[in-house]
C-alpha cells in the first residue's frame, strides 16, 4: 500500500490536504510538526510527502534531505502554502520539490496531481 506523509503546523491546510487524500486506497500519516515529521520519516518510507510549511526549508532542517537520505528512495515532495513570493518558489525548487501549490488553489488540480503522482485512476 502506498504511503503518504501530510506535514505542518498550518490546521486548515494539512486538513483540507486530509480530506482531498482521505478516500483514496492510501496510508495516510500526519505530523504536525518538525520533530513528528523527522520521527516519522525515519520510521518508514513514503511515496509522497505533502508540506504545509515553509519554515524547515528555511531553518536548516532540509525536509529534502531528511526525506531522501536512501538515494534509492525518492519520494515526491509537495508543498501547499499561504506564500506567493518568488524568493519562496525559487528557494523550495532548488530543494528539489515537486510541486508548490499557494492559494487560491483549485483542489482538483491538486487532487489529480496527487493522483498521478501515486498511479491512481480518477
Amino acid at each position: 500500500m502506498k504511503r503518504v506523509l501530510v506535514a505542518g503546523s498550518d490546521i486548515i491546510l494539512r486538513e483540507m490536504i486530509f480530506s482531498l487524500v482521505a478516500d483514496l486506497p492510501i496510508e495516510v500519516q500526519v505530523a504536525d510538526n518538525v520533530v513528528l515529521f523527522e520521527r516519522e520519516c525515519r520510521a518508514g518510507y513514503f511515496d509522497l510527502v505533502i508540506m504545509t510549511n515553509l519554515s524547515p526549508f528555511f531553518d536548516g532542517t532540509d525536509p529534502s534531505s531528511v526525506l531522501r537520505r536512501d538515494e534509492l528512495r525518492r519520494p515526491e515532495i509537495f508543498v501547499v502554502s499561504w506564500h506567493h513570493s518568488e524568493w519562496s518558489v525559487m528557494s523550495l525548487l532548488e530543494s528539489r520539490v515537486s510541486q508548490y501549490v499557494t492559494l487560491p488553489m483549485n483542489v482538483r488540480r491538486i487532487r489529480r496531481k496527487i493522483c498521478e503522482y501515486m498511479d491512481f485512476k480518477l
